[in-house]
């Protein structure tokens, strides 16, 4: 970014073309069956886009020039079966990319998080599979209450009786409060 003109303090940023974006060395999408992987470039290419002050409009532009190999063709094949002279906006966009690479029998099937518990696994193990998991079940954490709530029910019996008693104000003191009670139960 240090290589784009200075703006002075008064002025907005000018907006970037691409040619000037190609610098910021952002990041590739080839093709992935790991939809975390497909989410993960939205949400990186969108932040990337944002942070370079790349005009609304333009992204679709921008983020599909990042498209390489299978991503590209089937881009080109999408675009190819739309009507001549469509725009598409980039919530379209996100839309189509995500019905091709996380399909919804896959999203179905992530929804194991409704019965997911954590088992033999330790609390950090348990922790990283339920935020892992949590993504593809957004409505049912859409608030830290209902996190933790989630959370507690598929902790294992003897640290959901040992947090009874707390109150936690967030989810990441829930899960400190978790580790502490798993290893005050193993000292135990």
């Amino acid at each position: 970014m240090a290589q784009f003109p200075n703006q002075n303090a008064n002025q907005q940023p000018a907006l970037i073309t691409l040619q000037e974006s190609v610098r910021l060395n952002s990041s590739i999408f080839r093709n992935s069956t790991n939809p975390m992987d497909v989410d993960d470039w939205l949400r990186d290419i969108l932040f990337e886009m944002e942070s370079a002050n790349v005009a609304p409009a333009s992204y679709v532009t921008f983020a599909t020039f990042h498209l390489k190999g299978p991503a590209a063709q089937w881009w080109e094949s999408h675009t190819g079966m739309l009507p001549a002279e469509t725009v598409t906006t980039w919530q379209e966009f996100q839309l189509a990319f995500r019905a091709r690479y996380i399909p919804q029998g896959l999203m179905d099937q992530k929804k194991e998080f409704r019965k997911f518990s954590q088992g033999t696994m330790t609390v950090d193990e348990y922790q990283r599979k339920f935020l892992e998991l949590s993504r593809y079940a957004t409505d049912d954490v859409c608030t830290n209450a209902h996190k933790q709530e989630k959370f507690c029910e598929g902790l294992r019996p003897d640290i959901k009786l040992a947090l009874v008693a707390h109150d936690c104000v967030d989810f990441v003191t829930l899960v400190s409060q978790a580790f502490r009670t798993e290893t005050g139960l193993t000292e135990y």
